[in-house]
């Protein structure tokens, strides 16, 4: 090989390792930059976290009422998400969820019907009236309005009730068809502005369900103007496709109503599907109830700060708001250390007497008169027990509406400048068993039992000796001795043998089962016990007691055999009953084959919602 021939391959060489230098550097910078362009990526417009009020009536902990949706529209269950918080831009301490706070929810019904739906009337207003039922919307909790598309704005067909008679009344007459020509996109943003006011709460979610065949002859606006602004606001706009007899081709009307659910969170359905309409109003029950958050500033003080709330493993969806901490704001806080919030009772039909102590200070440093003060267990405050304002440091309070497992108490103050303060949650456990309670918790009712349960026995035990010195007296005693050894002569007489049989009943055969789960009933018209505690391998659940055992007899969504309870290892499979109205879990259908249940599992019967808990 020549010199030249070997400059040349040297140059090739050469080259081709600078080539390959250079494809590493831009895989390396590609890498890199996949990341960022990641984080740059535009987050779906459909799924945000919503900040419905802040307080700061639990000091030293702050309050936040939230909730949230998925990139698909579904509520976030905040219960089991890592939530990240920063007050005045700084991050906070312990962060917890403190339950549901239930606002309910205004869904209106914006209905388009030319005179080419006009068979399908019937249906609609069917459809509007099961929404408006039990186990869809909640009465005096959820509200529902009724509009029509108008020539230019939505007309006013029944304003925001939370009756479900109300609804059921507008139809008492037949809806007639429109027959002049309609403007969908303007009267669905007409609507969509006028949302705030409507609403008769402003932390509850407005949900419009949009009843139309999707076509538009005189809007000035947009299909996209409708998208944008409802994705602005966080209004989902769920749509049920109607078939229009007049049009030759539906494809367009009906494939922009299903982008227009995709674009806001919506559901998208046909009305002569019956069987999906369901999938609406379980979507829009799921925002009934928003999430209850509790952190504590670092740096407590008065003033104004701002409140940033993200998701950990999500940090774009992210909501802002304000939290005003008076600086002569009180706080009250209950006493009451980790060891003794657990105590065992066998059983709660008698009321509980509880020793608590409290501490009362003021963001200021001054010290103020309480005017009134409650301690509220369970979050039922229908039923609060009045503390006695002078021995608010230590009280004993009479309790009657504990459960078995985990109870709330809160303590609930006014001061003389009239404010208000809740103390920090305390959790209390309650154990089915032989009373066992703290020192620190028991009320002192320990040696009144004992005296009344020691005259219940002498009183018992002088009836039981005064009935047989009466018999003895009566000589019933020796006629019984002296036929007892009569027979005992005859029997020696005959030499057959003696011979003893203890009658063993069931129940004195039968053993206790360990409690493998419970069932928190969050909704039920029928008056239950909560939790529910789970034994066995098999537990029916309906509306008939003699044939389940869980009985809701008050809840006419379900039937009578609703569905069954499946032990399968540690935890339970959910089975539907051929139900009329369906199983659902975390809105999720039963299917054939049921459903594996793991704790935290919310379950809709009809209109009985249900949370699984492991034990």
């Amino acid at each position: 090989m020549g010199k030249s021939q070997r400059s040349i391959l040297n140059y090739q060489l050469s080259s081709i390792k600078y080539r390959l230098l250079l494809g590493v550097l831009l895989l390396l910078l590609a890498l890199g930059a996949a990341p960022l362009r990641a984080q740059d990526a535009e987050p779906s417009p459909v799924e945000r976290l919503t900040i419905t009020g802040t307080s700061a009536e639990s000091l030293p902990a702050i309050e936040v009422r939230l909730y949230g949706r998925d990139a698909q529209g579904n509520p976030l269950d905040l219960a089991r998400e890592t939530l990240t918080i920063q007050h005045g831009g700084q991050p906070v301490g312990p962060i917890n969820y403190q339950g549901a706070h239930r606002t309910g929810t205004l869904t209106i019904f914006l209905i388009d019907i030319p005179t080419g739906v006009a068979a399908q009337l019937p249906a609609l207003q069917e459809a509007i009236n099961q929404y408006a039922s039990p186990g869809n919307m909640m009465e005096q909790v959820d509200y529902t309005a009724v509009y029509e598309v108008g020539a230019s704005q939505p007309v006013e067909f029944l304003p925001p009730t939370n009756f479900h008679n109300s609804v059921r009344n507008l139809f008492a007459t037949p809806l007639n068809p429109e027959v002049g020509a309609t403007a969908l996109y303007d009267s669905i943003l007409s609507l969509l502005e006028s949302s705030a006011g409507l609403r008769p709460n402003p932390d509850m979610p407005v949900h419009i369900v949009l009843m139309t065949d999707g076509t538009d002859a005189l809007s000035r606006a947009s299909g996209d103007d409708v998208s944008r602004r409802a994705a602005e606001l966080g209004i989902p706009i769920h749509t049920v496709w109607l078939e229009n007899s007049d049009i030759s081709n539906a494809t367009p009307g009906q494939s922009y109503l299903a982008g227009l659910a995709a674009a806001t969170g919506g559901v998208a359905v046909q009305l002569n599907n019956t069987a999906e309409l369901p999938l609406i109003w379980n979507r829009i029950a799921g925002f009934r109830d928003q999430a209850r958050i509790r952190y504590q500033a670092m740096n407590l003080d008065g003033g104004t700060f701002a409140v940033n709330v993200a998701l950990a493993d999500r940090p774009w969806i992210t909501a802002d708001s304000q939290v005003t901490i008076p600086f002569n704001i009180p706080s009250v806080l209950i006493d009451l250390p980790p060891e003794s919030r657990t105590l065992s009772l066998p059983n709660l039909e008698d009321p509980v007497r509880l020793r608590l102590k409290t501490q009362v200070s003021w963001l200021d440093g001054e010290q103020r008169s309480i005017e009134a003060a409650q301690l509220i267990v369970n979050n039922d405050t229908a039923r609060p027990f009045e503390i006695p304002v002078a021995s608010l440091s230590e009280f004993v309070a009479e309790v009657n509406n504990l459960v078995y497992g985990n109870n709330t108490l809160e303590v609930v103050v006014l001061d003389s400048q009239g404010m208000r303060a809740t103390s920090p949650t305390v959790l209390l456990t309650v154990n089915e068993g032989r009373r066992d309670v703290p020192a620190m918790l028991d009320g002192g009712n320990q040696f009144a039992r004992f005296l009344a349960r020691l005259f219940t026995f002498l009183l018992v035990a002088a009836l039981i000796g005064g009935g047989l010195f009466f018999l003895w007296q009566r000589g019933v005693f020796a006629g019984l001795l002296g036929k007892r050894e009569g027979g005992r002569r005859r029997s020696r007489r005959r030499g057959g043998p003696t011979t003893t049989i203890t009658d063993v009943g069931p129940a004195a055969l039968s053993q206790p089962t360990a409690v493998a789960g419970y069932l928190d009933v969050l909704e039920s018209v029928s008056r239950m016990e909560t939790p529910i505690p789970l034994h066995g391998t098999l537990i029916r659940i309906g509306r008939s007691p003699a044939q389940c055992e869980i009985a809701f007899e008050n809840d006419i969504t379900m039937s009578r055999l609703h569905a069954n309870l499946q032990r399968e290892g540690a935890d339970y499979r959910l089975f539907d009953e051929n139900s009329t109205s369906g199983s659902f879990v975390n809105e999720r259908q039963v299917p054939e084959y049921g459903i594996q249940l793991v704790d935290g599992d919310e379950i809709h019967l009809g209109a009985v919602h249900l949370r699984y808990r492991r034990a």
